[in-house]
């Protein structure tokens, strides 16, 4: 399989194409290609500046913490108010009827 060569557009090192792949970039006019090396330390620069922004833009640990914990308090002050309201004394229609129904 032939092996074309382009240099690297940064760096100027040749980066090997295999095949008809690299047949058809090379009579594309495709000069931009990228070697490893470049591309990894692009990768790299790239994910680096994405993690300094998100923390500077990310809350606090303790700010995170207060989200479940207001949940977990307002989960439980409904269960403490669902326990105490049935265990209320039953009201007139709850309970079970004074008299008799008149069209038994």
């Amino acid at each position: 399989m032939a092996v074309f060569s382009l240099s690297c557009s940064n760096c100027g090192t040749p980066v090997e194409i295999p095949g008809r792949y690299g047949f058809k970039l090379k009579n594309s006019g495709i000069s931009n290609t990228v070697c490893t090396r470049c591309r990894q330390g692009a990768f790299l620069a790239s994910r680096r500046d994405n993690i300094s922004v998100q923390n500077a833009l990310e809350t606090s640990p303790d700010q995170r913490r207060l989200i479940p914990l207001a949940a977990a308090l307002g989960a439980l002050a409904l269960l403490i108010g669902g326990v105490v309201w049935r265990s209320a004394a039953p009201t007139a229609q709850e309970g079970p009827p004074l008299s008799d129904s008149p069209s038994r």
